[in-house]
């Protein structure tokens, strides 16, 4: 029995081993500031800031709620799982801006995410460094007008 515990236990070091797991993850186009410079409240069109960054990720309507796909690093890879945007965003405008049904915010997220994970038996760690530049632009649907932005980096 005791010669078992001993196999098991070796075994079981053996197997465990050491890893060493780096992981990236990037989502969405990068938002250039440069661009961004160029929105001029209340003249830029709606065609201009597709032109200039695409398709939004989202485009988001004063009380429904969008969901966006996440991905972020963990000690095994990456995680993924909704993250939810809700009509929160709308907030960020509203004490400048009547807003009224013909109002969307098209919003643009850009996330790039790296780490390293580490385990030796028992003894985990992981490190990572995560990017996220949000724009989002309050257009007025009936006009085609960008009357606003919002653009944040966050690391």
């Amino acid at each position: 029995a005791v010669l078992v515990g001993v196999v098991m236990i070796v075994t079981i070091f053996f197997l465990n081993g050491c890893t060493f797991m780096p992981h990236s993850y990037t989502s969405g186009k990068p938002i250039k500031e440069s661009k961004v410079e160029m929105i001029q409240h209340g003249k830029t069109t709606k065609d201009d800031i597709i032109q200039w960054f695409g398709i939004p990720a989202t485009i988001q309507k004063e009380g429904e709620k969008t969901t966006l796909p996440r991905q972020e690093p963990t000690m095994i890879g990456v995680f993924a799982g909704p993250l939810v945007v809700s009509e929160s965003s709308f907030e960020l405008f509203s004490s400048k801006h009547k807003i009224t049904g013909d109002h969307r915010i098209y919003a643009y997220y850009y996330t790039k995410a790296s780490g390293t994970s580490f385990g030796l038996l028992f003894f985990n760690t992981m490190s990572s460094h995560s990017v996220t530049d949000k724009l989002l632009v309050l257009i007025n649907e009936k006009t085609g007008i960008a009357e606003d932005y919002i653009f944040r980096k966050q690391e």
